[in-house]
This record gives structure tokens, sequence and C-alpha cells, in this order.
């Protein structure tokens, strides 16, 4: 069902901060409260709406590497296509050499 009307309703600062935090106790939005309590049903946490969250900060080293690692596979691949096995099995073990290099780096980042 497309809901395509806008309701709107006056509320003090204290009420709305109150109804909001009842809503977030509930893990559901307003909305979803307010309707909920209007068609005489409890709030039901099953049903939120998804809550959109900012990507994570990535390291721009990390997002160049992983791209290396993207255009090695592309490579892997078109050669797999060409009958090339060998060297194919010479490329995985350089690929799984740098994601364990990329892994140590990442949890020594971590731990510091």
């Amino acid at each position: 069902m497309k809901r395509d009307r806008l309701f709107t309703m006056k509320a003090t600062g204290d009420e709305l901060a109150a109804w909001k935090a009842k809503a977030e106790s509930y893990d559901v939005t307003l909305a979803q409260l307010i309707r909920g309590l209007l068609d005489g049903q409890p709030p039901n946490p099953q049903h939120r709406a998804v809550k959109h969250r900012p990507p994570p900060k990535v390291d721009p080293a990390l997002i160049r590497q992983v791209a290396a690692i993207g255009n090695n596979l592309n490579q892997i691949a078109r050669r797999c296509n060409t009958g090339e096995r060998l060297e194919v099995l010479a490329e995985l073990r350089a690929i799984e050499r740098r994601l364990e290099e990329l892994i140590h780096a990442l949890q020594s980042n971590q731990s510091r």
C-alpha cells in the first residue's frame, strides 16, 4: 500500500522527544508507533523500518588494494577462458598472499 497522504500535528518539544524515545525503545519509527497505536496493535519490532547508516569510513589505500585484487581476478578469469591453467594457479597464489598481507595489516591497525 502506497502511503501518499501527509498527516501533520502539533506537539511540544517535550512531547515529541518523549514519543520518539518511546518509539526507539520499541525499536520502531515514530510513524510505526503511531500507526500501531491507532490501529489498536502494539508496536512490533519485527516490522521496523530499516534505519540507514552512513557507510563506514575506509582507508583509500585499502580501496586501491582491493581494486588491484579485483583486476587480478579479472585477468585470471580471462586466462582461464583461454586455457592457461598453470599460470592461473600462480596468479591465485599471488592473490592469496596479498590477501593475507591485507588481513595482517588490518589486524595490526585495529590493535593500535
